[in-house]
């Protein structure tokens, strides 16, 4: 077969560009992502720049997409797993897009315009990807191999091993990945993963794995009771335990996918949620109730996957050992007993969970102190007197002890009664039948089987309950996480015309930000901070914030830049308000630098930490247009100092800077996100003279539109 007639079969199998609004749709339908029935009006047309147009579809069906790299070396096994996804293809001139629905290493599934799924091999799709690329390095091999002689299948076979050195530096950006947004309700995603069809297979093996269990003692309970075992009995006695090691194994296999991809989504999650905390939220929880947060959602994924399967599978058989006594000799009566015994369980387990909340609560009170003491430690060592250094702690420690005493005690009570409980009470429900006698062997075979087989399922629910406990505790803290995750907007008609005109700079007479009767209050706080607040910003305006401490130039600046939301009033941005343009795009508009104790140097490279608000990994122009802006700030001198130059790590574990030296890495950052405005929040206040000047000059250079807030 032909290069040419390859192309040809696989372009059939392809969206043209034309339709790929129709091909991100079908695709999302037919995987479980996006809405039933398509809805034309979501369509984002007009979108010349194929990365915008998937990122409005994606909103209009409320779906992420997201934009990967790959390596010619990774590209078998990245399309083996990046389903559902869109990757596009060049036959000639034209562009043409595939809709990758599944597959694995050997087939890959695609949705065709035709909506069949095809199965293609990966090979072909990677040799159409590299096509552009590899044809000069195919020539130069050829000639390379035709010098020396080679041919045959050795020469295919050096021909590949040629091109995969050649190729190995290459880098290929042309496929999109689709997925389900954070916000979704969790059990939507884990349904989407199929999570609940492994689940439910689960409980099924483990379930026939027990009544195999059961059946197996049957047989050779009723050979021993008949006075004969015979070769028939004991092979089937035989043959039962072994049916039980792929049922065994299945479980396993099952409960570790579960748990694997559980825990991955539950991630996820946190994740996107906690990088949607509101930032005054942040501010007040103080660093110790953060650090106890994220204990509690390690603690969340492990408890709950691990204990919360054990306490499953041990009610599993708890109801199996009931069905077994139901049968046994002791009936009704071994049934009537249970009652008390799920009772004082109840109760028990519920005075353990009651007292487990006060100790947790105590447990991140102390770590909360602890840590802002740690933090605090060196003003401690300046101004408070040493006696005073462990006032307090005594008593808390006491109370912590107390706390942990009490619930070690209801824990010993739950694993030291209950299963002795469960075989007084099955033992008393057997007294009746064996004094009344009229009853057979085989069914007080059964009975007592049925006790053996609960008191079995006690200790594995005991044992998955502390885990489940554990998960219950750690989920109140992190709850909120699950609840912040705001659901995105609609995509509307029109949204794409305005996401694409709002880059283009406002006139110089139409307004670029306008405020009217602005209103803003922080929460608990009786007093508005900004109110009635009229602003008018015209492209190319310099303006000057001056006030006193407290007098709302800082929240005006959050308003402003996307950061706070205000209570009431209007404020619109190119003629656009927030819900309009979308905070990705806002943020893109409104560059700002925060007040010192609010902006941080993360713990990366320079360059990373100058350009995270830019493109990433970084294009040429960023970086010179980075090493330019840093010696007009006067930083040169201390990148000459850095054995890495801007590849330097800097932050709390790297390289250490001076305020002034921070202060100009953030200005910096700001002008480096070549936005149409941009907001610095007492930037220069940490700068000498001579490095203010230089500052100052560089701001007036190359900020299009700049408010300026500082002390008077």
């Amino acid at each position: 077969m032909s290069a040419e007639s390859v192309d040809n079969s696989l372009r059939a199998l392809c969206w043209p560009l034309a339709q790929l609004d129709t091909a991100l749709q079908t695709l999302a339908r037919h995987c479980g992502l996006g809405p039933d029935t398509p809805d034309s009006s979501t369509v984002a047309q007009g979108v010349e720049n194929i990365d915008t147009q998937l990122q409005l579809g994606a909103e209009a069906l409320d779906l992420q997409v997201e934009k990967v790299s790959c390596g010619y070396g990774e590209l078998e096994q990245m399309l083996a797993r990046a389903a559902p996804a869109l990757i596009r293809l060049r036959f000639g001139e034209r562009m043409y897009f595939i809709a990758l629905c599944g597959g694995n290493r050997r087939r890959l599934h695609l949705l065709t315009p035709a909506l069949q799924v095809q199965k293609v091999c990966p090979r072909r799709v990677v040799t159409q990807l590299i096509h552009a690329k590899a044809a000069p390095q195919r020539e130069r091999i050829n000639r390379l191999l035709d010098s020396v002689g080679i041919g045959g299948r050795r020469r295919s076979r050096a021909t590949s091993a040629l091109l995969r050195e050649s190729l190995a530096g290459l880098h290929l950006e042309q496929c999109w990945l689709l997925r389900q947004p954070a916000h979704r309700p969790f059990w939507q995603q884990l349904r989407q993963k199929g999570q609940h069809r492994r689940f439910l297979a689960m409980l099924v093996f483990h379930a026939l794995q027990m009544a195999l269990f059961l059946a197996s003692w049957w047989v050779i309970g009723r050979a021993l009771l008949g006075g004969s075992i015979d070769t028939g009995w004991l092979l089937a006695w035989v043959l039962l335990l072994v049916s039980q090691v792929p049922l065994s194994l299945l479980t396993a296999q099952l409960q570790g996918s579960v748990s694997v991809e559980t825990g991955a989504l539950l991630k996820q999650r946190l994740l996107a949620s906690a990088l949607r905390i509101d930032t005054g939220k942040v501010r007040h929880m103080g660093t110790g109730r953060v650090l106890g947060r994220v204990y509690d959602a390690e603690s969340l994924e492990a408890s709950a996957l691990q204990g919360g399967f054990s306490l499953l599978l041990g009610m599993v058989e708890l109801a199996l050992a009931c069905i077994v006594l139901a049968l046994g000799a002791g009936g009704p009566l071994h049934l009537l007993m249970l009652l008390p015994f799920l009772m004082l369980a109840f109760f028990l387990g519920r005075t353990q969970y009651r007292r487990r909340r006060r100790w947790t609560a105590r447990r991140l009170a102390m770590t909360h102190r602890l840590i802002e003491k740690m933090l605090g430690h060196r003003t401690r060592l300046a101004q408070q007197q040493p006696a005073d250094w462990h006032r307090g702690e005594d008593r808390e420690l006491s109370d912590y002890l107390q706390s942990s005493a009490g619930m070690d005690s209801t824990m010993v009570h739950l694993a030291a009664l209950l299963p002795r409980l469960w075989l007084l009470l099955g033992v008393a429900g057997l007294a009746p039948a064996f004094i009344a006698g009229n009853s057979g062997s085989a069914q007080l075979a059964v009975a007592l089987g049925g006790v053996l087989l609960g008191y079995r399922a006690v200790l594995k629910c005991l044992h998955g309950f502390t885990g489940a406990l554990n998960a219950l505790v750690a989920w109140e803290n992190v709850r909120e996480l699950f609840t912040l995750e705001a659901p995105q907007k609609r995509f509307s008609p029109g949204a794409a015309h305005i996401a694409a005109d709002s880059t283009v700079s406002a006139s110089a007479t139409q307004p670029l930000c306008y405020l009217r009767d602005l209103c803003f209050s922080y929460p608990k706080k009786e007093k508005p901070v900004l109110a009635e607040c009229n602003l008018v910003i015209y492209p190319g305006d310099r303006l000057l914030l001056q006030g006193v401490s407290g007098s709302g130039k800082s929240t005006l600046a959050n308003v402003i830049t996307g950061l706070q939301k205000p209570d009431e009033g209007l404020l619109l941005l190119n003629g656009y308000d927030g819900n309009s343009l979308g905070p990705g795009q806002w943020q893109r508009l409104v560059a700002s630098a925060p007040q010192f104790h609010e902006n941080h140097v993360l713990g990366d490279s320079f360059l990373f930490n100058l350009l995270m608000g830019d493109e990433w990994p970084p294009r040429q122009e960023s970086l010179r247009k980075a090493y330019a802006i840093c010696d007009e700030l006067g930083l040169t001198p201390l990148l000459q100092k850095m054995p890495a130059g801007m590849l330097q790590t800097v932050g709390e574990m790297g390289w250490r800077l001076s305020h002034g030296e921070m202060s100009r890495l953030f200005i910096a950052r700001a002008l480096l996100q070549n936005a149409q405005m941009a907001v610095l929040d007492e930037s220069f206040a940490a700068l000498d003279p001579g490095n203010l000047r230089r500052a100052m000059a560089c701001v007036q250079k190359y900020a299009n539109t700049l408010i300026v807030i500082a002390h008077p």
